[in-house]
């Protein structure tokens, strides 16, 4: 079973110092500090800023005012939270003592946390420890980064291999689309070569046929006209003889036609 893991809050270190005889801005109680401490204990964390930001205007060198502007701003809200890392790397800056500077890291890498900026939170805890060891808390947030990180990247590599696999299948749909255009292509070509071939052979056979025809009409023609001067002749004279059998024909027609004896008028 996977373990449950959850950030473990970095307790606030307030700047605050005992009143002096001498007033010194390093040893003496700042008021604007005090007010803010107080605000923000009351849950007042806009009111908490303007006292810290009054502050540091007068202790610019001051890492517990940054920090504690750091962390007065993430409490505002996820829309501060830029301004809040801005502040408590302010405080891991310069001479700030080493608890505010480890405490100023570990807020900082739980900003970062809540970014999903994994890998930079473990940098930030693994300072925090370095700069003050045996924070329990800032561990356990450094092993739940770790594991975070952890499954950040396995997350993203079976991302890419997803990616991979779609783009694979994509591209193995597209070789399957293309393919099945050029079958479709060469079968409509086939198939116009087919209806051409078919077209010409069509033109072919009506060819063949008009110039049988053409030749069957040329022999009728040769047939039914002479070739040679016999044949004029032999043709003129069965006219003739037609003619002649015509003439004898009528003839014994108009005598068969005549009473017999013969009667005279004259």
């Amino acid at each position: 079973m996977r373990r449950t893991w959850s950030l473990l809050p970095v307790a606030a270190l307030l700047l605050a110092a005992g009143p002096a005889a001498a007033w010194d801005p390093f040893l003496s109680e700042n008021g604007d500090v005090a007010d803010g401490n107080e605000y923000l204990a009351e849950g007042k964390n806009a009111e908490a800023l303007e006292q810290y930001d009054d502050a540091a205007k007068s202790l610019p060198g001051r890492g517990e005012v940054h920090f504690n502007r750091g962390l007065a701003l993430s409490r505002l809200g996820e829309e501060h939270l830029d301004q809040a890392m801005q502040a408590l790397k302010l405080a891991t800056e310069g001479s700030t003592p080493d608890p505010v500077r480890a405490r100023a890291f570990a807020n900082l890498g739980n900003a970062f946390f809540a970014v999903e900026d994994y890998r930079a939170a473990i940098e930030l805890y693994k300072k925090s420890l370095m700069t003050a060891p045996g924070n329990r808390e800032v561990a356990w947030n450094l092993e739940l980064a770790k594991q975070k990180q952890k499954e950040k990247e396995e997350q993203e590599q079976e991302q890419q291999q997803q990616e991979q696999q779609d783009q694979q299948d994509q591209q193995e749909q597209q070789d399957q689309q293309d393919q099945q255009d050029k079958q479709d292509q060469q079968d409509q070509q086939d198939k116009q070569d087919q209806q051409d071939q078919q077209d010409q052979q069509d033109q072919q056979d009506q060819q063949d046929k008009q110039d049988k025809q053409d030749q069957q009409d040329q022999q009728e023609q040769q047939q039914q006209q002479p070739r040679t001067r016999q044949e004029v002749e032999q043709l003129l004279d069965a006219l003739d003889e037609q003619q002649e059998n015509l003439t004898k024909n009528q003839a014994r027609k108009r005598a068969a036609m005549m009473p017999a004896g013969g009667n005279k008028d004259w």
